[in-house]
């Protein structure tokens, strides 16, 4: 909206602003704006509860069964077993469902967590050519960008 703001008023943007902060100079202004913005977070947090709310309600009702993955930036999550094997093979060929299931519970559990130390202490505590091996099929599948 803030780009298109000046056009109705033919004046540059700059010109539109100037207004703006000076009369944020004034106290009165100023604390009607604090006061909006205050109320903006607020209502941007209680949203945010309501939100995890509706999505761990949704959780709980799914149950977790099957293999899941994030999807997309909502975090939302959805079972792989609902997407064809085509579509959710990985880079090498290798399918992240037979991958995930196939590697030690610590790596699982560093993955799950998105947690990179975690992940490097689990693969320093494996022999080297395992943890290559892992790794090289986490790439293939996937599971990890390289």
């Amino acid at each position: 909206m803030l780009p298109n703001w000046p056009k109705p008023c033919a004046r540059t943007r700059a010109m539109s602003l100037c207004p703006f902060f000076q009369r944020l100079e004034q106290r009165q202004h100023l604390e009607e704006f604090l006061t909006g913005v205050k109320d903006f977070q607020e209502k941007i947090i209680k949203r945010a509860v309501t939100k995890k709310a509706e999505i761990d309600a949704e959780r709980a009702a799914e149950g977790n069964g099957g293999a899941e993955l994030e999807v997309g930036d909502d975090g939302g999550k959805q079972d792989l077993s609902d997407i064809p094997l085509e579509q959710r093979l990985g880079p090498g060929g290798l399918d992240p469902v037979e991958v995930i299931e196939t590697l030690p519970q610590s790596l699982v559990k560093a993955f799950e967590s998105r947690d990179v130390d975690e992940l490097k202490n689990a693969l320093m505590q494996m022999d080297p050519e395992e943890a290559q091996r892992h790794m090289d099929r986490c790439v293939a599948s996937g599971l990890w960008v390289a």
